[in-house]
């Protein structure tokens, strides 16, 4: 009969046993080994003696039995883990345990995996292991699962030694697939990629090949014998090496061909047998070394052509063997056999003997380990036979090797004996020059391209106790007061980059700080198309500013600094988009006002002569003042025309300073006379009023026309006021108001109906008006408009509906007004038996201006062009003068009057414009220049004048 052993009894044999036995089970939830269940205690003694890692959680709590194999794998939890709850003994990975135990206690179905990972802290510190994992249920007898029987093995070593490799792999993946050279790798039959770096791709334009044959992905590899080499090495089981190899591959679209040059080597793969399951590519892309290897061949030839074409000689010293190797044209130079060889004694043996020890230490000097010394040198050479002196410049350098020793030195030199002789007469003439320039009373000096002074003479010592050398380390700033020295600044990039010229007079300061003014022309320093820089010279002129001329010289800089202001403003508000419509319409009224003049002059002509006649014939009075009625319809249109050209700014302004107060006080009477008594007229003089520059007969035309407009808008009378100002203006807020600046204001404001915004806007328009038809032609205020900006300055109505109309001119202001000259009685002019040659294009003018001048006792020639004129010149023996149009096809009279002077020095010319181009003739004198409409009387006084003034050579 068998014996009952007790439960204890199957834990003997291990040392987990032993640890069971002596365990205090009272404290554990499974409480005492007696209590155990059967099936406890049959699975604890199972796993017991197992050679297998076995851990056995029971229970809701899990608690844990091992056997021995198990208790290594958790490290410093044992023993402690025996009977606790795996809660308590496995903590940090509890979360990720928890779920595989409560799955297999639940369902009762088995857990298993491969490599599982998990995170444990078993040796002080945590980590991530890996076991064969496969939990089990235990069943109890009444069919629920007591426990789960979990057997494992660690795999950490392994999953890492894996990973290590996969690392490994990637790494010379990554690095095969970087690699510089090309490489591939064919797996036979077939010759088919398996592997093939980024180079490889590359080199094919990008092709995808892994997968494919040779002559699927190249098949122009295969035409070109490639694939036959491939054959040959898989056949025979040996290496093929090609160096130098032309590979040309068809382009992406099919169009065209690239070639590229390739070292490379077919290496077998072989099997354990001996058999060649692959072949192994890698080579290298040469392409671009031998382009540059073919280049550096052709530069070499280059510089050979190069040297010899500019007379370089060459030369190539073998330190070590004393022997120096020359080219023809550097012994050509020296004077040397072609065909014998030359040592460095031979070399020095041809130097001067003056410079013979400065050459010896410089090339020492270069072929020294310790100093490497560059070689550049000039000295001169002895041509043996001859005895002619030459002089050469050489440069070169020395090699070293590993050993810190010089192999080889080698260089270029040039025969500069021509060059010194110039030199030596460039440096003679500097010094002629100097001495030149050192005894002239003037301040004398050159700059460079950059404006950086390189010669300054004695005269800046002399005249303003400044040394030469100071100059050329300070430059102007040296001399220069502080106020020209900033404008000096900002003009001198300009300066130097348009290469102008200047002639002005400036204040400088002596070294004692005295004050001087000298004038001083500059020039720019060209040869050729090569600019230099400048050159200068200045003299004082401190005498002649004392004397007044300073003042004189302000007063002509203001005014060109007022008319370039002017002319800046101008050209600035034209950018407008209104001012561009102004322009446009102002183009087109003194197109119209220069043909309306050539109408005009031909009916008041016709007039006059008709009236003249009609005197004569002893017509009745009637017929005479219906003439009167077509000489003053003509003349309104005369004034019409005037108007025009007032807005469009071609008028002639002769431009003078004028005290406006004065100019207003005068028009008192006139004005009171012309509005009427319903109106009252009242002034407001300003105190202390600055000069105004500006037309006065203009000036009074436009307060008239202004005080015309007033009168219109006070229909039941009102109050008028003419005031003058001066004023600070800031920047403009419309484009008719000046610039920002001083002016002379003069403002005429009325008591009238005042503007709306809309009549406002378009208050300068010409022939925009709000009166009735017949009684305004709507240029008034465009008159004022074109008057104010060609003067310079600009308009400002401020108006609002029955509060009346205020109108500001705003003039430049000027420096001095200038003194009234008295008036001069002379006597009627008489231009009978002169003989004139009238030239005009318009038929009608030129044949009235003729008649008028017949009538006036004149011989006349009449001319349609300049040829004309040229030719009636040269046919006659003596002209007193010419009447000219100036505005004609072909030639104008500006060009017609340089020609005939020239035939006849002296001629005298009056032109006859109807609104000529003011630039044209700005240089034309006054009395020289007579303005359609004309009258006779006007026509014979210039003429006479003009006649009178006595000519060069008379």
């Amino acid at each position: 009969m068998n014996e009952v052993r007790p439960p204890t009894a199957l834990f003997a044999g291990s040392d987990m046993g032993e640890r069971i036995r002596a365990h205090d089970w009272r404290q554990s939830p499974v409480g005492p080994i007696h209590g155990w269940p059967v099936e406890l205690v049959n699975a604890v003694a199972l796993l017991l003696p197992a050679a297998a890692e076995i851990v056995l959680f029971w229970g809701e709590d899990y608690v844990a039995f091992y056997n021995d194999a198990y208790a290594p794998t958790i490290g410093d939890k044992h023993p402690a883990a025996l009977g606790r709850p795996a809660c308590e003994a496995w903590s940090e990975l509890w979360d990720d345990l928890r779920p595989l135990l409560d799955h297999v206690r639940t369902t009762g179905e088995t857990y298993a995996a491969k490599d599982r990972p998990f995170y444990i802290e078993r040796h002080g510190y945590g980590e991530e292991v890996f076991f064969d994992i496969s939990y089990s249920a235990v069943p109890l007898s009444d069919g629920r699962v007591g426990g789960v029987l979990c057997i494992v093995s660690e795999t950490t070593e392994r999953v890492r030694a894996a990973r290590a490799v996969a690392e490994d792999r990637a790494r010379l993946a990554e690095m095969f697939d970087a690699a510089p050279s090309f490489m591939a790798v064919l797996r036979e039959p077939g010759h088919r990629f398996e592997l093939a770096n980024a180079s490889y791709r590359r080199l094919l334009g990008g092709r995808e090949v892994v997968g494919r044959t040779l002559a699927e992905s190249v098949p122009e590899a295969v035409e070109q014998g490639f694939l036959d080499l491939l054959d040959t090495v898989v056949t025979t089981g040996t290496p093929f090496f090609g160096q130098n190899r032309t590979l040309r591959l068809a382009g992406d679209d099919g169009q065209g061909t690239s070639e590229r040059l390739l070292d490379f080597v077919y290496q077998p793969i072989k099997d354990a047998a001996g058999t060649v399951t692959g072949v192994f590519v890698e080579g290298i892309d040469v392409t671009e070394r031998y382009r540059a290897e073919e280049a550096l061949v052709a530069s070499r030839e280059s510089l050979e052509l190069a040297t010899e074409a500019a007379e370089i000689g060459t030369w190539d010293a073998d330190v070590p063997a004393r022997l120096l190797s020359c080219s023809t044209r550097a012994k050509a130079i020296f004077g040397l056999p072609l065909d014998r060889p030359v040592t460095i004694e031979d070399f020095y043996n041809c130097i001067h003997p003056d410079d013979r020890n400065m050459v010896r230490a410089a090339l020492e000097a270069t072929t020294d380990p310790e100093r490497r010394a560059n070689y550049d040198v000039e000295y001169r050479i002895v041509r043996p036979g001859t005895g002619e002196i030459r002089w050469l410049t050489s440069k070169g350098r020395a090699f070293f090797n590993a050993a810190n020793e010089c192999t080889r030195a080698l260089g270029s030199l040039i025969d500069v004996t021509r060059r010194k002789a110039a030199g030596e007469k460039l440096r003679e003439s500097e010094r002629r020059f100097r001495a030149l320039s050192d005894s002239l009373p003037a301040l004398v000096w050159m700059s460079d391209e950059h404006g950086q002074t390189v010669f300054a003479n004695r005269g800046f010592e002399t005249m303003l106790g400044v040394a030469p050398e100071r100059m050329l380390r300070e430059g102007w700033p040296a001399v220069l007061c502080e106020a020209d020295l900033d404008a000096f600044n900002a003009a001198r990039p300009a300066f130097l980059e348009q290469r102008r010229s200047l002639g002005r007079d400036f204040l400088v300061r002596t070294a004692a700080g005295e004050p001087r003014w000298i004038h001083a022309e500059v020039r720019p320093h060209l040869v050729g198309d090569v600019f230099l820089g400048h050159v200068g010279c200045a003299v004082d002129v401190t005498d002649a500013h004392l004397a007044g001329a300073a003042l004189e010289a302000r007063i002509a800089e203001r005014t060109a600094e007022l008319r370039e202001q002017i002319g800046e403003r101008e050209r600035v508000e034209e950018t407008l988009h209104q001012m561009q419509r102004l322009e446009a319409i102002g183009q087109l009224t003194s197109g119209v006002a220069h043909d309306f003049n050539n109408l005009l002059t031909v009916v008041l002509g016709n007039v006059d002569v008709i009236a003249r006649t009609a005197q004569r014939a002893g017509l009745d009075e009637r017929t005479l003042t219906r003439l009167d009625h077509v000489r003053t319809a003509a003349q309104r249109g005369a004034t019409l025309t005037a108007q025009l050209l007032a807005f469009s700014r071609r008028q002639h302004l002769e431009t003078r300073t004028v005290d406006l107060n004065c100019l207003v006080s005068g028009m008192g009477a006139l004005m009171q006379s012309t509005l009427g008594r319903a109106i009252a007229v009242e002034t407001t003089l300003a105190d202390g009023l600055w000069p105004a520059l500006v037309d006065p007969t203009q000036t009074e035309l436009i307060i008239l026309n202004l005080a015309i407009n007033a009168r219109d808008a006070m229909p039941d009378g009102g109050t008028l006021t003419v005031a003058t100002a001066n004023v600070s203006r800031q920047a403009p807020e419309r484009q008719e108001e000046p610039p920002a600046g001083d002016y002379v204001a003069v403002s005429v404001s009325d008591t009238g109906t005042g503007m709306s915004d809309e009549v406002l806007a378009r208050a300068f328009e010409p022939f925009f008006t709000t009166k009735e038809i017949g009684k305004g032609s709507g240029l008034g205020l465009a008159q004022v408009f074109g008057f104010a900006k060609q003067s310079g300055g600009g308009v400002r109505i401020d108006t609002a509906p029955g509060r009346g109309t205020t109108v500001s001119v705003f003039l430049p202001r000027g420096t001095a007004v200038t003194a009234p000259t008295a008036e001069q009685v002379v006597a009627p002019p008489d231009v009978a038996g002169r003989t004139i040659l009238v030239l005009d294009d318009e038929d009608a003018v030129r044949s009235v201006t003729a008649d008028t001048l017949r009538e006036a006792g004149c011989r006349v020639i009449e001319a349609a062009d300049g040829q004309g004129a040229l030719d009636a010149l040269e046919q006659l023996d003596h002209v007193d003068a010419v009447v000219a149009d100036f505005a004609m096809p072909r030639m104008n009279g500006a060009q017609f009057r340089v020609l005939a002077q020239r035939q006849r020095p002296g001629l005298p010319v009056l032109f006859v414009t109807g609104y000529a181009d003011l630039d044209a003739i700005r240089d034309v004198p006054d009395e020289r220049v007579i303005r359609k409409p004309f009258t006779r009387d006007e026509l014979v006084s210039r003429l006479h004048a003009i006649c009178e003034q006595p000519r060069p050579g008379r």
